[in-house]
């Protein structure tokens, strides 16, 4: 058994985009990472950039999977900083575990003759197909997308009080939160230090264009007894035309770690979405810090893709 990637016939290609249209918007609505026209808005515009020339654009690559001159399926890759990412892999038949071995060795062939070291493959909660081959091949959790809606009553009462971040606090909380999250890409396997630190600044510049002051972004600090003990980012987005609360960074001070007021702090996320009018909160964590998995899935946040590393 054999298994053998080779170039999209030129004449497939049409086929292939509708498929592949389709199958991405409903990976995204069947897990529930987008819903309504959020997916297919998403998805054109995701396609649009990444194949900006067709089957002809020069970062993309769409290879047929063949086994002994049956067709398996396709496989999308493109290349960036030593890393093959997995674009989109659609298997047109139910593959056999030899069939999915063999197409990581192929994968590794294929990033050997072009000079990188790590393949990478984004996988939705409701793809089946792509967790089995992330299974058991080595792959490890770089980043995992979550999602809790709709956003529950606790009735808890608040161990921290969260007040609006002072423009003098502002100046140093965006210094350490784009070192931070510089550190953090480095951290994930997916970044160098340079690229990290280009991508964590362009990020920081996306969100605040202006500042404390930038539209649609709600900065706080978290306080005990008067004492600062974290800062608290919410970014307000919108998900199926409804308000969505988006934490893009939140951050227990490390002489006040260990106390529970990371678990404190999510809480008083949900409750400030809640008076934003939010409806869901999402966030982003990275695989590397398990303790923060643990305390967002005790909560009730749910995965909704993860992106897996593999060193070859």
């Amino acid at each position: 058994m054999t298994v053998q990637l080779a170039p999209l016939p030129s004449d497939r290609y049409d086929d292939w985009f509708a498929t592949t249209r389709a199958r991405l918007i409903a990976l995204r609505h069947d897990s529930g990472s987008l819903v309504g026209e959020d997916a297919d808005a998403a998805v054109d515009q995701f396609l649009g950039e990444m194949l900006a020339q067709g089957l002809e654009t020069p970062t993309s690559v769409i290879l047929t999977i063949d086994d002994d001159g049956r067709r398996l399926g396709t496989v999308w890759i493109a290349a960036n900083n030593g890393i093959l990412f997995l674009v989109d892999l659609a298997w047109a038949v139910a593959p056999d575990e030899g069939q999915r071995d063999g197409l990581l060795a192929a994968l590794r062939s294929f990033a050997a003759d072009h000079r990188v070291d790590r393949i990478s493959i984004a996988v939705f909660s409701s793809d089946a197909e792509g967790q089995a081959f992330a299974a058991g091949r080595g792959f490890e959790v770089a980043s995992i997308q979550m999602l809790l809606e709709p956003v529950p009553h606790r009735d808890a009462a608040p161990e921290v009080t969260v007040l609006p971040m002072t423009p003098e606090r502002f100046t140093s909380f965006a210094a350490a939160s784009e070192a931070a999250f510089a550190d953090d890409l480095v951290a994930s396997g997916r970044y160098s230090p340079e690229d990290a630190a280009v991508e964590s600044h362009r990020q920081m510049v996306q969100e605040l264009p202006d500042g404390i002051a930038s539209a649609g972004q709600e900065l706080f600090v978290a306080e005990v007894d008067g004492v600062e003990v974290g800062v608290l980012w919410l970014g307000m987005r919108t998900r199926g035309g409804r308000p969505h609360a988006f934490v893009l960074d939140i951050e227990v001070g490390a002489e006040h770690r260990r106390r529970g007021y990371g678990r404190a702090m999510m809480l008083a996320a949900e409750r400030e979405a809640v008076c934003l009018g939010a409806e869901s909160i999402g966030l982003h964590v990275f695989g590397f810090n398990a303790a923060a998995i643990r305390l967002y899935e005790s909560l009730g946040y749910r995965r909704l893709e993860e992106r897996f590393l593999l060193s070859i």
